[in-house]
């Protein structure tokens, strides 16, 4: 996920980063696993709605503060269709048909890239000369993998049916991250995942 929490910190806070990076870096290992055994739109459904139960529970255990508005809870709501079901849509899809999950990782590993490009496009954020240098080599990469694919057998027209989802999942991350850094950049972890993965459930089934 990409909200941030406004809980109080703990001496846990520390490990948060850590344990961010955990899940979010195994989601690709998760799905190499699980979909040669199931649909993955189904895959998603499932796992949405286990989402919704445990932060559920964790929601009503802790108290955990809602928005105050129902106008940030539909900001909140947006940025967890781009985030969850576009995003992981887009690349389950890809990596359901065939497209390696090191190769999904790798494009949407130019998110950042995108996101900093966009944030001076759209937010006016200053872009670094470094930032524009990392976006060029991040293509690069992608271009020689793309191209190592290609050289193996597999022809363009089925690389680019595998890898159209993947752009998709790219844009959808970058339009969520930085919609929300516009319009909602923070608001309680428990409350928002509950927020986010609602409509991402329903957008998914």
């Amino acid at each position: 996920m990409t909200s941030r929490s406004t809980a109080s910190a703990s001496p846990l806070a520390a490990l948060y980063p850590l344990l961010f990076v955990a899940l979010w870096s195994t989601g690709f290992i998760g799905a190499k696993f699980g979909l040669p055994y199931v649909e993955p739109l189904t895959f998603l459904t499932v796992r949405y709605a286990a989402v919704l139960v445990l932060m559920g529970l964790v929601v009503w255990h802790t108290w955990a503060p809602w928005p105050s508005t129902l106008r940030e809870c539909a900001h909140i709501a947006v940025t967890g269709v781009l985030v969850h079901a576009v995003y992981l849509g887009g690349v389950f899809i890809a990596i359901g048909h065939g497209l390696p999950a090191g190769v999904a990782a790798i494009v949407v590993g130019l998110q950042p890239l995108l996101t900093a490009l966009g944030a001076g496009w759209l937010l006016r954020e200053k872009v670094r000369a470094t930032q524009w240098a990392g976006l060029a080599a991040g293509f690069a990469g992608v271009a020689l993998v793309v191209a190592h694919k290609v050289a193996a057998g597999a022809g363009l027209a089925t690389l680019w049916t595998l890898l159209f989802p993947v752009a998709v999942a790219l844009l959808a991350i970058t339009a969520g991250t930085l919609y929300q850094k516009r319009f909602c950049p923070s608001f309680d972890l428990r409350t928002g995942s509950l927020i986010q993965f609602i409509p991402s459930l329903v957008f998914t089934v």
